[in-house]
């Protein structure tokens, strides 16, 4: 429908007051925010299809917790994602007051080389058996991931350097079919950025942690998986 020529076009009025205009923008950025933190991120139920299965079983994805638990929670991540990083404690939290929970790392480095890098130095760490230990010091430094930064916030992890630099360069075509292969595994459950959970059945897309983490995990407690 056409305007009137006499009535004011809300784009015109916000041009000329530009305060209004600013605190217009702060508020949407508010709801957006708060819009966002309501809740857990919607789930989406899944059936043990071969694709699926495939996720839950990859052997060369980093594991912590007892390989009999009854809720195993995967999780897409990167080193570089900021939502990732704010989660990340409450997942290990989770993991630690639950015996019965497991998680699946699944390393994904969306955001760039030094996210690479850094996923590459944490799966070279798994093979001492210090990926936990590298993968959490890696979540909470407050350094920039370049090289230097990655290498001495792991080695003060308990990383060994010298094991690591073995490994990298004995492991190097493994580590990086294993990255392709997380890639993979993202992008055939439909998921398009980090971080995203796979709780028992349920996947989740975006971050989670607190009461609904721990809310999602005691509904997959009583979920059995569906057959295909």
């Amino acid at each position: 429908m056409a305007q009137s020529r006499g009535a004011p076009t809300p784009g015109g009025w916000l041009s000329r007051h530009p305060k209004a205009s600013l605190a217009a923008a702060i508020a949407l950025g508010l709801a957006v925010t708060v819009a966002l933190r309501v809740g857990p991120p919607p789930a989406q139920g899944l059936t043990p299809t071969p694709v699926v299965l495939a996720v839950l079983n990859d052997p060369g994805s980093p594991t912590l917790g007892d390989p009999s638990a009854d809720v195993t929670v995967v999780v897409f991540t990167d080193y570089q994602c900021p939502i990732c990083r704010g989660k990340d404690g409450a997942l290990e939290a989770a993991r630690r007051a639950d015996p019965h929970v497991r998680v699946v790392y699944k390393d994904w480095p969306i955001f760039g080389e030094a996210s690479r890098n850094a996923a590459r130095v944490a799966l070279a760490a798994q093979l001492q058996g210090r990926y936990g230990a590298a993968h959490r010091a890696l979540m909470t430094t407050h350094r920039r991931l370049d090289g230097a930064a990655v290498r001495e916030v792991v080695a003060a992890a308990g990383v060994d350097l010298q094991r690591l630099d073995s490994d990298l360069a004995a492991h190097d075509a493994a580590i990086d079919a294993q990255l392709k292969r997380h890639a993979f595994e993202a992008w055939s459950l439909g998921i398009e950025g980090t971080p995203a959970y796979l709780i028992g059945p349920n996947l989740y897309r975006g971050g989670m942690g607190g009461p609904p983490l721990l809310r999602a995990i005691s509904k997959a407690r009583k979920q059995p998986w569906r057959p295909t």
